[in-house]
């Protein structure tokens, strides 16, 4: 009987096994996961009220029920398991580890207490067990960097009343924790400007809703951008923001959202706390200047600090790895003969949930041609 072993039981992972196990009924599907329970971002990494999107772990649990799959936890690959033992055992291995470490900014002051990076923020108030214990500092004045749906659920999650958080999957410390903030201002930074922004209509939408939060955009930031060529998608997220620059403002609001663009961070400003941010206007970047340290610099008083700017998979002992891009090195998915990558850890920390879905029937194609031939290379 053939046997295939999948490291990591994320989405990613989890589609994999499901049409493996469908159309390879002789096939034995072993998937290894370090943490003590399955379903990798699809529990830690979605919005905590956004249960519905969570809802797919309904059918991974089929998935993992039935009788040609297994799943083994609390086991990591380079530790627990070495690499070679998985190559020598197996006839197939496939890497569905996902992206969980953050990526830097490479500023001076991020050392300093109040400033976090979005994965290990939003694993802790989605309760993950390497994460649960954070206790992050949430004052007044909450920033935010990056111009992601990840920046537009972590300003949502913060700037909800309790009442709103009661639709929700946040445990009760998490929901102790948020109550005791007393935010009254979220700042969200963007490198770049508003079309090349990657929110998703939905996501920028639902910030409109929230019960004491106003969501403010600069008009200027709108003015000259050439939307006729965006695609359709691009169009209505950037006519979301320009109703948000027409709104008038409610001085009655308690926190108030605002967008920043072309805001390219320099300096976390503070002797052990963070108390500002000092940005710089990306679009000076290009002009005439025998040297950036002489461009103007803006500074922006807080307290708290977030960056969403991407994350990278970890090395794993042996795996080839390229560390420019910071995932496995990988040719089409295909890592060494047998050996192959999915998901985050295969592309990098782009697309959503269906994304995975589609790339995981791509690569069981593949195998499946493989296995069906015994043609291992």
């Amino acid at each position: 009987m053939p046997n295939i072993a999948i490291i990591g039981s994320g989405p990613a992972g989890c589609f994999l096994a499901e049409i493996l196990a469908l159309k390879l009924s002789d096939v034995q599907i072993d998937i290894y996961e370090r943490l003590s329970h399955p379903f990798g971002l699809a529990v830690s990494g979605v919005a905590p009220d956004h249960l519905h999107t969570r809802k797919v772990t309904e059918q991974f649990e089929r998935t993992l029920a039935r009788d040609n799959v297994k799943l083994i936890v609390n086991t990591e690959v380079g530790s627990t398991i070495s690499y070679s033992e998985l190559k020598q055992h197996y006839d197939r291995v496939v890497f569905a580890t996902g992206a969980s470490e953050d990526r830097r900014l490479g500023i001076p002051g991020e050392h300093l207490t109040g400033v976090y990076g979005s994965g290990c923020f939003t694993r802790w108030y989605n309760s993950h067990p390497e994460h649960k214990d954070v206790q992050p500092l949430i004052g007044q004045r909450v920033g935010i960097i990056g111009n992601g749906n990840v920046a537009l659920d972590i300003a949502r999650v913060l700037a909800k009343t309790a009442q709103e958080h009661q639709a929700s999957a946040l445990s009760e410390p998490v929901r102790t924790h948020l109550a005791k903030s007393n935010i009254s201002e979220i700042h969200i930074f963007g490198r770049r400007g508003p079309a090349d922004a990657s929110f998703s209509l939905p996501e920028l939408t639902e910030l409109g809703t929230l019960a004491q939060a106003e969501v403010q955009v600069s008009s200027d930031a709108l003015i000259g951008i050439e939307a006729q060529n965006l695609p359709p998608s691009q169009k209505k997220m950037l006519q979301q923001l320009q109703q948000y620059a027409e709104t008038p403002a409610d001085a009655s609001a308690a926190i108030q959202i605002q967008f920043h663009f072309y805001a390219t961070p320099v300096a976390a400003i503070g002797t052990t706390q963070l108390e500002a941010l000092e940005i710089r206007d990306s679009r000076l970047d290009n002009l005439d200047s025998s040297s950036l340290e002489s461009l103007p610099l803006d500074s922006l008083q807080l307290d708290t600090l977030i960056t969403a700017i991407g994350y990278y998979t970890p090395a794993i002992a042996g795996v080839p790895y390229d560390a420019e891009r910071g995932r496995f090195a990988h040719n089409q998915g295909k890592i060494e003969p047998g050996v192959y990558c999915l998901g985050w850890c295969q592309r990098g920390p782009q697309g959503v949930i269906p994304t995975n879905r589609s790339e995981a029937m791509n690569l069981a194609r593949q195998l499946i041609r493989e296995l069906e031939s015994q043609d291992v290379d």
